[in-house]
């Protein structure tokens, strides 16, 4: 079976709103697509050391199969809200099918290179491949990785971890 071409949109209120961008190949969210088993759409579009900022066209002409929305300073549930009402997102596939989803974070983004990104491969794979991860659940994942990495108890996660979480987990 082919794999799901995704497309990660970003989204920063603290560098002038919405980015959607052509990562290079060993970026950490290129790696996470890749390593959860997807096909980036933008990897023939990446120039330089950066990444390369494209327009809605551009985005429209890779037609994903599936987006995932990253924000660093606010919950990305706003703003796949605001894409699936927006007209000029609507004729995309992965809008039309429901598959648009904000990428989870607690304090970080699970798409960062730091440990997080244990979760967001795991959460990547659940959402890339539902029926081969039916049995994970994230919030145990969550717990399961603040409790061996950091040494947290359950009431510490609880209290401290859980209510910072942001995204689609389940």
């Amino acid at each position: 079976t082919a794999k799901p071409r995704v497309l990660m949109r970003f989204n920063d209120r603290m560098r002038g709103g919405a980015r959607m961008a052509a990562l290079q190949e060993t970026w950490m969210q290129t790696i996470e697509v890749q390593m959860a088993g997807g096909e980036p759409v933008w990897l023939e579009a990446a120039q330089g050391g950066s990444a390369t900022v494209v327009n809605l066209e551009q985005i429209a002409a890779w037609d994903a199969d599936k987006i995932f929305i990253v924000t660093y300073n606010q919950d990305p549930l706003t703003i796949v809200t605001k894409i699936h009402t927006d007209p000029k997102w609507q004729s995309l596939r992965a809008v039309k099918n429901g598959e648009l989803y904000g990428f989870p974070a607690d304090f970080y983004g699970w798409d960062m290179p730091d440990p997080r990104w244990i979760l967001g491969v795991t959460w990547l794979s659940k959402t890339l491949y539902p029926e081969n991860f039916a049995q994970v659940d994230m919030q145990q994942e969550v717990e399961t990785f603040f409790g061996e990495l950091y040494s947290m108890d359950e009431e510490n996660i609880s209290q401290n971890i859980i209510p910072q979480l942001k995204g689609n987990l389940d």
